[in-house]
C-alpha cells in the first residue's frame, strides 16, 4: 500500500502490482489516508472488456481509478476527458470524441505561447469545487502521451473541439451547457451522484464554454488564444 495526494486528497491504494506506484510516483506523500481504495481480481479483468489484451499491471490502474471517482464523488470531485492546460494563468480544458485533435490543438498553443503555456494533464483530469469555484487539477491518469503535471489550476474555460477548415470561435448557448458538457464526465457507478450533479452545475455556472472549430495551423491557437484570453 502506498497513499498520493491528487485533487487535495490523501488516497490510500491497495495495490497488488507495482507498475501502479511507479505511475504514481510524483504523487507519493508520506502521509495518512483520508481513504483506501483497493480491486479484486475479478474488478481487473473487467476493465478488459473491450480492451483486449491489455496486461493485468495496466488494467489495475484502470480499476483503481473507478473506485478513487467513487469515492471522490461525495467530495465534489469528477473525472472529465479532456486535455487540461494552464495558459498564462486560464486553466484551460480541451473536451473533443477522441482522435479529434485535443493533444494537436493544445500542442499548437505551446508552439504558440512557448513557456507560457503548458498540459497539465493528457487525458484524465479531475474537477473540484471549492467554495463554488471549480479547480482542475493533474492526475497520473493522462493518456498515451503519460504528459501530466501535479498541480492544480483555476478552471475558467471549457473548449468543446471540432475540426474544420476554417477557424472560428463561439460561445456555446447557456441553454446548452450542461448537455453538452455531460458526455465528457465520468458519472461514477458507485457514487454520490447527486453531489457530482451538483458540482457540474457549479462548473456549468463559474467556467466560459467555446465551441473551437479549427485546423491544425498555428493560427487556429492564434485565433482561440484572442478569444478566449485577450
Amino acid at each position: 500500500m502506498f497513499v498520493i495526494k491528487m485533487a487535495d486528497m490523501c488516497i490510500g491504494i491497495e495495490n497488488k502490482y507495482d507498475y501502479i506506484r511507479y505511475m504514481c510516483r510524483d504523487y507519493i506523500i508520506d502521509e495518512k489516508a483520508e481513504f483506501t481504495v483497493s480491486v479484486t481480481d475479478e474488478e481487473i479483468m473487467r476493465e478488459s472488456e473491450g480492451q483486449e489484451g491489455f496486461p493485468s499491471e495496466y488494467l489495475e490502474t484502470l480499476a483503481i481509478y473507478r473506485k478513487i471517482c467513487d469515492k471522490a464523488s461525495g467530495k465534489s470531485c469528477f473525472l472529465m476527458h479532456g486535455v487540461l492546460m494552464s495558459a498564462e494563468g486560464h486553466g484551460i480544458l480541451l473536451c473533443a470524441e477522441s482522435g479529434t485533435g485535443k493533444s494537436t490543438h493544445a500542442g499548437l498553443w505551446i508552439k504558440l505561447l512557448g513557456d507560457k503555456c503548458e498540459i497539465v494533464n493528457g487525458d484524465k483530469p479531475l474537477i473540484r469545487i471549492d467554495g463554488g469555484i471549480p479547480y482542475a487539477y493533474g492526475t497520473p491518469w493522462c493518456g498515451k502521451e503519460e504528459i501530466n503535471v501535479n498541480k492544480k489550476v483555476r478552471l475558467s474555460d471549457i473548449c468543446f473541439i471540432k475540426r474544420s477548415a476554417e477557424n472560428r470561435v463561439t460561445e456555446v448557448e447557456k441553454s446548452l451547457i450542461t448537455q453538452t458538457l455531460i458526455p465528457h464526465i465520468h458519472i461514477p457507478e458507485n457514487g454520490d451522484v447527486i453531489t457530482v450533479l451538483d458540482s457540474i452545475d457549479a462548473t456549468a455556472k463559474n467556467v466560459m464554454f467555446y465551441t473551437v472549430e479549427c485546423n491544425m495551423d498555428i493560427s487556429a491557437a492564434k485565433t482561440a488564444y484572442d478569444i478566449i484570453i485577450k
